[in-house]
């Protein structure tokens, strides 16, 4: 048998690391029910990892949602139906709509009032409204007339 020199693919010896987005929340989390100021890193990798992996899902379900109703972007209303099995995370969605809902609502009102008192802060202030003053035909000053009489 004869051996044929072939030379090895090239392998990237670094190991990629997982970016870890939610190491400091997960510590904090877990510090507030009772565990060390930081957690030990095999736990928290571990919760990190379950988080990464729902969210990833969820995310996929969403957008799979909104491009079965022809859209390429995910609202807000889309992810009611990614949580539809599960009712405590049902709950807690519709309940977080409904509060942006109200704080959107809040937020055009508090604009709409800040701009008239931001116009009167200014120096701009709305005009009186004058009343024009009619003049008298002819007709009502002879009745003007004929009451004084």
């Amino acid at each position: 048998m004869s051996y044929v020199n072939v030379p090895m693919p090239m392998v990237n010896t670094k190991r990629r690391r997982k970016q870890r987005l939610f190491t400091k929340d997960i510590e904090q989390l877990l510090f507030s029910l009772g565990d060390p100021s930081y957690g030990l890193e095999p736990t928290v990798n571990a919760l990190e990892e379950v988080l990464t992996e729902f969210l990833t899902d969820l995310c996929h379900n969403t957008s799979v949602y909104a491009r079965a109703h022809g859209r390429n972007k995910v609202k807000m209303d889309d992810f009611p139906f990614a949580l539809r099995n599960d009712p405590l995370k049902l709950a807690r969605i519709e309940y977080i709509i409904k509060q942006s809902q109200r704080i959107e609502k809040a937020k055009k009102m508090y604009n709409l009032d800040d701009k008239s008192v931001a116009t009167q802060a200014i120096g701009k202030p709305e005009k009186p409204s004058r009343k024009k003053r009619k003049k008298k035909t002819d007709v009502e000053e002879e009745d003007e007339d004929e009451e004084s009489d």
